[in-house]
């Protein structure tokens, strides 16, 4: 009896289309398969990893059939929620950027602009460990935005 409810919690979960975190990918093929990240900064890796989870290709600006190139890049950390003693509970931590996708320095569609918010629980008496979870949360931030950008620029047309 348990080989079979087992066998059917299984089939269920396949049949709904879950998927691990991570392994979704892109839906979309990419217009160009050769990209150049310029100006980067802390989304240089995420970019280049996203593209790489697309079926594109990262290489220098002298090979690339196509750039992206990230404008701007915004951090925030806001004070979400305070304790009735006036205490720090939680912080929404906001990441924005904003890219061009150009070929041949001339602009491809819209700029896109991508925002990612999280919530981060906060205590006084574990700061230690939620500086290490600070920056965890922001770099799992970049690798959703970088998701969301080059899911975008699957839907650019090609020149």
């Amino acid at each position: 009896m348990k080989k079979i409810l087992l066998a059917a919690a299984v089939l269920m979960v396949a049949a709904c289309g879950f998927h691990l975190k991570g392994t979704g990918g892109i839906s979309g093929a990419l217009p160009y398969q050769s990209w150049h990240v310029a100006n980067g900064q802390s989304m240089q890796q995420p970019l280049e990893n996203a593209l790489r989870r697309a079926s594109g290709k990262p290489v220098g600006a002298a090979e690339a059939q196509a750039t992206v190139t990230v404008n701007r890049i915004g951090t925030r950390r806001d004070v979400f929620t305070v304790t009735r003693a006036a205490v720090i509970n939680e912080y929404l931590l906001v990441l924005q950027v904003e890219a061009q996708a150009s070929v041949n320095g001339q602009p491809v569609g819209e700029p896109i602009t991508v925002q990612v918010e999280r919530k981060m629980d906060y205590a006084d008496s574990e700061v230690l460990g939620k500086a290490e979870e600070e920056g965890t949360i922001w770099s799992e931030m970049r690798a959703d935005a970088a998701d969301q950008i080059v899911r975008r620029l699957t839907f650019l047309k090609a020149q």
